[in-house]
């Protein structure tokens, strides 16, 4: 049971998306906007993904962290992605996989590389999830409720502003879809419409948004914790596991994925590889 638990987060990882305070704080409607105009206009950027994943189920602990570093060119579109993924307390290596995608008209071309050779394969930008940061900003930007300024707060040697809110209804949606949730619970028997019935129950998702002097982006992190916790009970009833006896009890201690955004409009330019280029679809 505990090998199919851990089979179901280390899927849910793989498809995948941080000092000091003082009381200055800006208006939040104020910074929101400024933060809004201000992105909009960015030409490129780094960016580094964190998602961990850390339960105990009876008692066994279970933890998973998947790391990504990306460097994007925002029109026309063009990324270069590092991925790797491990699971605590395995002997198994870091899965890696490498990613190269530029925007050619209306699609995008994808290259994929998880240690068995190069994939060409054809999409659109919704299939990026977590890793188009750029949309992601701006969408949480535009839907984040409630937001409460809670002071400054470095990043890196960043001063920045750090609001703390809530996301809701289709947003909540979408990074589900793209934390890797939906496909994992559906393949375990869960609806769409019994998903549609956690995003109420939870009532939104935790999110938090450094911004700085500038009005950029420095950070941004989303707490799927609670989220988990009812999908992943859900899972073990489907299994035919009761959560609420002795040994099989469920706890998600941790579940969030932070971005990390660095380098504005100064990204070094890079070609893809020839040889990656004339890979067949």
């Amino acid at each position: 049971m505990k090998h199919r638990l851990q089979y179901f987060l280390f899927a849910l990882t793989l498809l995948v998306a941080i000092t000091g305070c003082s009381s200055k704080q800006q208006n939040t409607g104020t910074l929101i906007e400024t933060a809004q105009t201000n992105m909009s206009q960015i030409t490129s950027l780094q960016a580094k993904m964190n998602m961990v994943v850390n339960m105990t189920m009876g008692t066994e602990k279970v933890a998973t962290a998947t790391t990504a570093d990306i460097t994007a060119f925002i029109k026309p579109l063009k990324m270069k992605i590092e991925i790797a993924s491990r699971m605590e307390s395995s002997t198994a290596k870091d899965t890696v996989m490498e990613m190269y995608l530029q925007e050619n008209n209306s699609t995008i071309d994808l290259y994929t590389n998880a240690g068995t050779g190069w994939f060409h394969t054809q999409g659109d930008k919704e299939k990026l999830g977590q890793f188009e940061v750029y949309d992601n900003i701006l969408s949480y930007l535009s839907a984040i409720e409630n937001p409460v300024n809670k002071g400054t707060e470095k990043i890196g040697n960043i001063s920045t502003q750090r609001l703390e809110g809530t996301l809701k209804g289709e947003v909540v949606k979408k990074i589900v879809e793209e934390s890797g949730i939906l496909s994992s619970a559906t393949s375990m028997g869960i609806s769409e419409e019994d998903l549609q019935k956690i995003y109420d129950e939870t009532g939104g998702l935790p999110i938090t948004l450094w911004i700085g002097e500038d009005g950029l982006v420095y950070q941004y992190k989303t707490d799927i914790s609670k989220l988990m916790q009812v999908i992943m009970e859900k899972t073990l009833a489907l299994m035919g596991i009761d959560s609420t006896k002795n040994g099989n009890s469920l706890s998600v201690e941790d579940a969030t994925i932070t971005m990390t955004c660095s380098e504005f409009n100064s990204v070094k330019d890079f070609d893809i590889p020839k040889e990656i280029l004339e890979t067949k679809k």
